[in-house]
Parts: structure tokens; sequence; C-alpha cells
């Protein structure tokens, strides 16, 4: 408890100032706002401010309190900058606590921590008096936020000496979770620096708004007539706005679903439309509905059978997707080391993570040295190139982390050749003088088998579509430059043998045969930009190859974009897939063309070229007698074709053309079976636009809907009651 006589320790500046205050014209602020220059006590800070000065007293308020000449509060000093550290309070700052009426400080927890709020509080008091100060609690609870000098009081006992005693501080509540009674709140603070009782402003303020009221419905009694005379004219003229409003917002939905943004499209569509059949407050108009019926995509369209999903958006620039062939999940990687999982039936957003593999270092690159890969439905491999390394293996389904290596530098991971489903998978990783090949059970959480290859310089470029894996037997593949290495799982040794003249660029297997694209891309060409490249089958004798066959062409690396202006798509030879129809088939593309050749024998079954180059390509439908092709092109066109039939780009009634230039495509279908194509774009890159086939066959009977259906749909589709 502290004693302090009325006059003691008050220097004599300070009690000139207080005698002034009562002899001269009232003082130049109606409050001095004190807070913590943090985002959310600034906003507080604000909203106190605006509410005082905004706010008009009663006329009986005026009258009776002779200090307000006027029915404003006055002005409120706020300072808006940050003070620097110095033991005493600017001079503006002491002007402005002299000239104040009323001391308003904002509590919160960070309140406790400042030393400037402390002083302006200890000044305000000794000008004023510490009646006139104000609590606003904006957060945390009144215990951890409001100061401890603000909780007593100084009161003269008997003998006229001052104790500080336990006081209740007048106090207001901002805090975000009192919303509901917030305009009472801020009444209480403006009744409290009027000096006039809240329940009395309070009443007033209720007789003021019964007035308005009053005076309102005598002036709307008074203005029937009249409206009614124009009535009919206005209602027409009100309904051909609603009219036209709905026409431009049909139109802006129908941009935003042909730029990929479905859900934003059907949001604008949504406030183009009446809320039920029965709402009479806007006319349906054929266009919004038409227009609301298109972006859902219900019925196939024959003239755009690739139509827009959904979007993925991340913060950072994205580098790297995957997703899971089954069609469950879609995972992104971006370059603030974020992890955001999708459901891929729907576009929502199930997770974000930062796993510590992907950790940000002065010299990291995350689009060379990060990797996400999707290897099941169980299953996503996350690896760092550089810097730390590191692998971790997760269960997207269940968040569980099934592997977590630190001790090993990874190139990628791949599902294993000719088995889906399996979350077992392949691990190319590399040390200081040499490069292994691992065999991973995800599931068991274990290293099945491994084998390493010693080199004596790594290539200064890894091109990782060369390595391939498979479980029967235990083998896997990479190329380094012309040679491919061998590294026999089950006896874990490993060896090297060159079977190219040109540079190696894709391999995939098959039991004891090996399919590789090769070519020298950086120094041949005839002039005409046309490279030479090879597509070659040879079979795994255990002591080196033995070529089946070799087929041999060549292909453009610049092809026009969709705008026909040149553009540089190094589309560079690759082996897609070895698939099963009838017969085993190697399924190649290289820049514009792509091919299918017989695995045994390399007859060519199937050769189209396309007008651009080809991004992505994927077999799809694949059945015991036929099978189809997803394909992306540098000219954004996706396409879906079947080389069993006579089909082009020209004449495909599968083609559509996309707004977009393409940096990267993934081709795929989802749980359903439908196929789906996910875009990374050159305009936007922290976004995935997803792409869903829906054909339009001759036989298709196109279903109508109600108003009411496809508001259903429309507010079942972005999350809507």
């Amino acid at each position: 408890m502290t004693l302090l006589t009325s006059n003691s320790n008050m220097s004599l500046i300070i009690l000139l100032m207080r005698n002034a205050a009562t002899h001269t014209s009232p003082p130049g602020y109606a409050a001095f706002i004190s807070y913590r220059h943090l985002p959310r006590d600034a906003e507080v800070a604000c909203e106190v401010q605006r509410a005082i000065e905004e706010y008009r007293l009663p006329r009986h308020v005026v009258q009776t309190r002779q200090a307000f000449r006027s029915p404003k509060l006055g002005k409120c000093f706020r300072d808006e900058d940050e003070l620097a550290a110095s033991h005493s309070l600017p001079d503006s700052i002491q002007e402005a606590l002299a000239a104040s009426r009323t001391l308003i400080v904002i509590c919160s927890p960070e309140t406790r921590e400042s030393s400037w709020v402390r002083r302006e509080i200890e000044m305000f008091e000794q000008l004023h008096g510490r009646e006139r100060i104000i609590c606003v609690l904006a957060a945390g609870s009144p215990e951890e936020s409001i100061l401890p000098i603000l909780k007593t009081r100084l009161i003269p006992d008997a003998s006229g000496v001052l104790r500080e005693m336990p006081a209740e501080p007048l106090a207001a509540d901002l805090r975000p979770e009192a919303k509901a009674k917030r305009k009472a709140e801020l009444l209480r603070i403006i009744a409290a620096v009027a000096g006039c009782s809240y329940d009395d402003l309070r009443q007033r303020e209720r007789a003021r708004k019964r007035k308005r009221i009053a005076l309102a419905s005598v002036a709307a009694a008074l203005t029937i007539a009249a409206v009614g005379v124009f009535a009919f004219q206005f209602h027409q003229t009100s309904e051909a706005a609603l009219i036209a409003e709905s026409k431009s917002l049909a139109a802006q939905a129908l941009d935003q679903y042909a730029q990929g943004e479905t859900a934003q499209a059907i949001e604008t569509a949504l406030q183009a439309l009446p809320s039920s059949e029965s709402d009479t407050s806007r006319p349906l108009v054929p266009e919004a509905q038409a227009a609301l019926e298109k972006i859902l995509a219900l019925n196939p369209d024959p003239e755009q059978p690739w139509t827009p999903f959904y979007l993925f958006e991340t913060d950072g620039e994205i580098v790297d997707v995957t997703y899971s062939q089954e069609g469950t999940w879609a995972a992104v990687l971006d370059a603030t080391g974020t992890v955001s999982l999708y459901n891929a039936d729907n576009g929502t957003l199930t997770g974000t993570a930062t796993p510590h593999v992907f950790e940000l270092r002065d010299d990291t690159v995350p689009a060379r040295d990060w990797f996400i890969k999707a290897i099941s439905p169980s299953c996503l491999v996350m690896g760092n190139v550089t810097g730390p390394g590191g692998v971790v293996v997760i269960d997207p389904l269940t968040n569980e982390v099934l592997l977590d290596l630190d001790d090993i530098y990874p190139l990628t991971a791949i599902p294993l050749e000719n088995e889906t489903g399996s979350s077992d998978f392949g691990l190319l990783a590399y040390g200081t003088r040499s490069i292994a090949a691992f065999l991973v059970d995800a599931q068991a959480k274990n290293l099945l088998a491994g084998a390493e290859m010693p080199v004596d310089q790594f290539p200064r470029m890894a091109n990782l579509d060369t390595f391939c894996i498979q479980k029967a037997p235990a083998r896997a593949y990479y190329a380094l430059d012309t040679a491919l290495v061998t590294f026999n799982l089950a006896d874990e040794t490993a060896r090297q043998d060159t079977v190219s003249d040109a540079t190696i660029q894709s391999v995939h297997c098959k039991d004891d045969l090996v399919a590789f694209a090769a070519a020298n891309i950086e120094n041949s060409s005839d002039g005409i930009n046309n490279y030479p490249f090879s597509i070659t089958v040879a079979r795994n004798t255990g002591d080196g190859f033995e070529t089946l066959w070799a087929y041999e062409d060549t292909f453009a690396v610049t092809v026009s974009t969709r705008n026909d202006t040149p553009q540089p798509f190094a589309s560079v030879p690759k082996i897609v897939d070895i698939l099963h129809c009838g017969e085993d088939l190697v399924l190649a593309a290289a820049g514009k063309k792509l091919y299918a050749f017989s695995l045994t024998t390399g007859e060519v079954v199937y050769e189209q070229e396309f007008a651009a180059s080809i991004v992505a390509v994927q077999p799809c439908f694949v059945e015991e007698d036929r099978y189809a092709i997803s394909l992306a092109l540098s000219d954004a066109t996706l396409n879906v074709i079947s080389p069993l039939f006579d089909v082009t780009t020209s004449t495909d009634s599968s083609t559509t053309a996309v707004p977009f230039t393409l940096n990267g495509a993934w081709l795929g279908a989802d749980n359903y079976g439908n196929l789906v194509a996910y875009l990374h774009t050159a305009d936007r890159l922290n976004r995935i636009y997803c792409y869903l086939f829906r054909p339009f066959y001759d036989s298709t009977v196109a279903e109508e809907f109600t108003l009411d259906e496809l508001l259903a749909y429309a507010r079942q589709a972005v999350g809507q009651s």
C-alpha cells in the first residue's frame, strides 16, 4: 500500500497545468487513445476513435452540459507512430495528454509490456486524475490485460492522506467474441467521454431512434400517394435493371468458367438468379440459368469435351504436382516448402504440412532440389536432393508418417513397373562417389533390397526419366549418358553397359526387356530443327544387353504455340509406358510425334504427328483388345485418341483448346474412372487448373433440370447451405 499526501511527488509544472485547465477554455481533445502498436490493438483504437468522433449527442445532453457547445464530442488524439526508446514522453504527447478530457487505454495481454502506455497513464493521472481514465478490453481476460496501475485508486482517509486502494476501473469490452454487444459497448465509452450516465444516454438514444422512426413513418405516409402514381413505371425500370444485371453476371460467370475458375463462376452465376423458383425479388433470366447449367457441366458439351473442374492455388510458386492414380487425392508442393493435399473428386483442400525435408536455405532452388511422388493411395514420398537431404513417406489418408530417413540424398522415387496399388516403390539415391537403387516397402517401413554402383563423376544433368524398377525379376535401371546401369537387387550387385551412341533420355522395363529412347539434343541437328532419335528394345542377358530392335526418326524441339508464336518446348524422346493390349506395346513420344511399337518385334502399330509438341501423354481405358491415349499439347490442346481408329486432332470430337500457355501437365483418371488433366500455366505460377473429360456421344440425351435442382447442385459444389 502506498501513502501519499495530497500534494507530494507532484511537480510545480504539473500543478500549474492542472490549475490552468480549470480556468481556461475546454481542452482540445475529447479523448487521448493510448495503445500498444499491434495490428489488433490499432484496429480497436481506430474503431473507438471513429465512434467518438462521428457520434452526435442527443439535444438534452448538449443543453445541460455547458462544456459542449456542439452535439459532436470532438476529436481524439491517437498517435500512429511507434515511439522510439526514451526516458521521457515527447512534447507532442505531453501536450496532447494535457489537452485531452479523457484517456482511453486499449488493453490486451501485450499492453502490460509497454512502458509508453504506462507513462501516458501516469502523466494523465497527474494532470486530470484517474476518474477520467477508461479501459477498453481488446483481447485476453481483464486479469491479464488491464494494467495493475488501473486496478487501484488513491482515496484520502480521514486525516487527508491519500491511500492506494483496490478499485474496479471503468471498462468496456470490445473483444472479438463480444460482437453481439459491440454497439452497446461503444455507447458505454461515448457516455464516459461525454461525462453522462450510460443508462441515460442509452434511453435517449432509444428515444431518438423512435422519433426518427416516427418521422420516417409520417414521411412515408405523405409520399405513398406520389409513389403509387409511379409504382408501375418504377417496377418496370427496376425489373429492367435487374435483368440487365443478371445478363452481365451471367457473361462474367462464363468468362470465369473459361478461365478455369469454376467455383468463382458458380458463385457469380448464383448472384444472377433468384434464390428459388418461388423467389420473386429477381426475375429469372434464361441466359443466367443457361450459364449455371453450362458451368455445372451436368450435361456433356459436344463443343467442349474437356471442361474446367476446379483449381488449386498455393501461396508460393508451384514446384511439383503428383496425384494418386486411383484419384482419391492430389498433392501440390510450392516454393515455400508447403505440401497441400486436395480431394481429387472435388478439389477441396484437406490439409497442409511443411515437412522438415523442405528446409529453405540460402542455396536452395526448390524446383531443382525438391520432389513429391504419389506411389499409391496410401503412399506419398517427399524428398530433398541437396542441402540436408532426407526422405519422408506419409500415408495421405491417415497422415501417418511411414518412413523418415535423414541420412540419404534421394534423386527420385517411382512406383514399381507393371504393378498398381502397391505401396512398394523404387528409390534412387546418390553419394559422393556412387549411386544406389533401393526397393522400399512403405507399409512395412523397411528397405527390402538395394544395390550400389561406384561412379568416377556424377553426370552434370541427372535425367530422372531414365530410372525404372521392377520386383520380378528384382532389378532397377538408370542411365548414365550412353550407358545403362543395372542394379541387381536380389544379390546387391550392379554393372554398367554402354548400349547407345546417343544420350539416353528415358527408360522402361518389363521382365528381362528394357526399352529406352536416346537422342543428342544439344549438338545434333540437320539445320532445319530436326533432331535424330532412336527407340530401342534390348534383352538383359545377365552379362550385358542383346538388342532386339531399334527404330530411328527425327523430331522437332521448337514448335508454335496457340498464338502461332514460336516458343521452345523441348519435348524430348520418351518411353511413355509398356502396356498390354492383346500384345505388349511400347508407347513412345518425341516432339510432335506419338508411336506405338510391338515390344517384341518393333513393328510400328500406330504413328501420328500433331500440330504442336507433346507436353504429356498417358494411356487410358486399357483393355485386352483396345486402349486410348490422353494428351496435352504445347498449344494448350487437350485430346483423347484411340490408335485403333483413323483419327486426327482436326476431326476428333475429343479435343478442347484451353486458354493458357502450358508449363507442364499431368494426366490421369479420378476415382470414378473419368479422365482428368492437371495443368500448370505460365500466367499463374501458383495455380494448377484441373479439367475433366466428359465425352459427348451421338446417343447422349441431354437431361433437363429445374431451377431449384440447378441451385441445389450449385450450392453443394461451392459448399453453401
